[in-house]
């Protein structure tokens, strides 16, 4: 039996009627049946007498009620204590996004070190995760290191220099490679999100596919060659893409074109259909960690364990 299952009983019995039942619990009178009958089969008596005039308990349904009515008490009587427990505990809110892959790992020790310390997981779609560290609405959140952050009024930490990775399908002819030029770049259709890759290196592969007669597709450049479908897997050329919220989706096109996907953030490496390859440029992005100035004793228990966590990560 289950608490829905008790509710239900409960109500049927106190308005003494099925069709009253249904519309305070919203739920259908066939429904409704089928959860009684399901109770009566466990409990191995009828708990309700039918007759035209409505319905009553049987002494067994008498019997039950009580029980029912006290095991409901119980159920509340521990939830509110636990609510109360928790509301008691210590909170971190990390800022949490769907490639979120850099604080993955961090959140999981915390967890374990501090267990009398919640967390909890501030989702939102996109990259806002700056927004909500600055407006409080989130304690820590991971970024990657741009002229914004350094005139951001958040604090910031580094954690790593993530080295950029071409992620592409384990079938794709690059696959096997230990690491790849833009030089073989070129033969390939590749994706690039503006936002995320240093200007100065966006230069060399605008460079290296012109110089190999290859279309450089900019959403930004109002040409006809920025025009068109977001992505092409048919035609090596370079497609620079400003929405960075996409690029989980882009990342599932490469695993299943002969698309690539150049990106320094490591979200890629969790993705089981992509094989990643470096670049045999030294191209790194900075990554790490955003929170308020001043921040809390728990809040750089947090930093200190994603410093020290990343501190023996070899990349």
């Amino acid at each position: 039996m289950t608490s829905r299952q008790l509710q239900l009983f409960l109500t049927i019995a106190d308005q003494g009627s099925f069709s009253k039942a249904e519309k305070t619990e919203f739920i259908s009178k066939q429904a409704l049946l089928r959860q009684v009958n399901q109770l009566e089969n466990e409990v191995g008596e009828k708990l309700f007498l039918r007759t035209p005039y409505g319905i009553s308990l049987t002494e067994a349904g008498r019997l039950f009620y009580d029980g029912a009515r006290e095991i409901l008490d119980l159920e509340d009587d521990v939830l509110t204590r636990c609510r109360k427990n928790a509301s008691s505990r210590e909170e971190l809110r990390v800022s949490y996004i769907e490639h979120q892959a850099l604080l993955n790992d961090v959140t999981e020790a915390f967890m374990q070190k501090y267990p009398d310390i919640r967390i909890r997981r501030v989702v939102h779609p996109n990259h806002s995760g700056e927004y909500r560290v600055e407006h409080g609405i989130a304690d820590v959140g991971e970024t990657f290191y741009t002229k914004y952050t350094a005139s951001s009024p958040n604090a910031y930490t580094r954690l790593a220099d993530m080295p950029y990775l071409a992620a592409m399908s384990r079938s794709h002819p690059l696959a096997e490679k230990t690491q790849v030029t833009l030089e073989a770049l070129t033969e390939y259709p590749v994706i690039i999100y503006a936002p995320m890759v240093d200007a100065g290196y966006q230069q060399e592969l605008r460079k290296a596919f012109a110089g190999n007669g290859r279309t450089v597709r900019d959403e930004a450049e109002k040409t006809e060659a920025g025009a068109g479908a977001p992505y092409v897997s048919d035609t090596p050329c370079l497609d620079i893409r400003r929405d960075v919220d996409a690029q989980v989706q882009a990342a599932f096109f490469c695993a299943e074109t002969d698309a690539i996907l150049l990106t320094a953030n490591c979200f890629v490496r969790t993705i089981p259909e992509l094989q990643t390859v470096p670049l045999a440029e030294d191209w790194h992005q900075e990554y790490g960690i955003i929170y308020q100035a001043n921040p809390s004793r728990t809040v750089r228990k947090y930093i200190d364990l994603a410093v020290a966590q990343y501190a023996a990560c070899r990349w």
